[in-house]
């Protein structure tokens, strides 16, 4: 499920909210549900946010993936109506491995560490040729290839502020933390002419539509495409990776959508 989470989190912020939460199921073609994700963003009366991203396998894909759970979060201030984050985090867990990379941002330095942390289960056999399964830890620390001023949850709650067009035919790159692993960069498109009829008829919906691009494989689609639709209030309520291997469309659905204003 890593990646496809891109597909759920193209979302604006509303910062009158106190938290708003959205539900997401993950399916694809023939094989049905593969997994379900669930996003909170809470904004606080100092000004600070908070987001947070479940996701996990259902079904036949929670035994192929041997339970496998993945967790994104951002945290940081709101400045002129933009999240700007402190520290992203991501966790990969199944009954097997456990990875967490942590990313601080220091502005001052224009610089990004980053922290990593990884546990796996171990299968050794002693001299009675007996199995022995023991955890595996290691853990290290380093500096990003390369400095930017969003992570991929805060660049999409952020979307509707800094994209200034969606008229067909205009394009944006932008740079995020949890993108592209080599320099971040990330394309909003907008198509038209035949392409844009694509994307209408793959999302089927009247509202707001483009392509993210995070020029990085995800399944057969070697740029990473994913068509996007924003609802009324700015929320993807659908998202799709096209024509994965000989199966079908990766889709995306909202099922649950929750504003409590505190």
């Amino acid at each position: 499920m890593k990646k496809i989470l891109i597909l759920l989190l193209f979302l604006s912020v509303l910062l009158n909210a106190k938290t708003i939460t959205a539900t997401y199921k993950i399916s694809y073609g023939i094989f049905g549900e593969l997994g379900v994700a669930k996003t909170t963003l809470e904004v606080f009366e100092d000004k600070t946010y908070k987001i947070k991203v479940h996701a996990f396998a259902t079904g036949f894909a929670k035994f192929l993936s041997s339970n496998k759970e993945e967790f994104y979060e951002s945290y940081g201030v709101i400045k002129d109506n933009l999240l700007i984050p402190n520290k992203y985090i991501t966790i990969t867990n199944n009954d097997y491995k456990k990875r967490k990379k942590t990313y601080t941002f220091d502005y001052k330095k224009n610089q990004i560490t980053l922290e990593k942390y990884e546990k796996k289960l171990i299968t050794k056999y002693n001299e009675d040729f007996q199995k022995i399964k023991t955890w595996e830890e290691n853990s290290s620390k380093e500096f990003s290839n390369f400095f930017a001023q969003n992570d991929l949850l805060s660049l999409f709650f952020n979307i509707t502020q800094v994209v200034p067009s969606f008229e067909k035919g205009n394009n944006y790159t932008f740079k995020a933390i949890g993108a592209n692993k080599e320099n971040g960069k990330l394309d909003i498109i907008i198509p038209k002419d035949e392409a844009y009829k694509e994307l209408e008829e793959s999302l089927d919906t009247k509202n707001k539509k483009f392509i993210v691009s995070i020029h990085q494989k995800i399944f057969s689609s070697s740029n990473g495409e994913l068509f996007i639709s924003l609802n009324q209030e700015g929320f993807c309520d659908k998202a799709v990776l096209k024509d994965v291997l000989i199966f079908g469309d990766i889709t995306g659905e909202m099922i649950n959508f929750k504003i409590n204003k505190g």
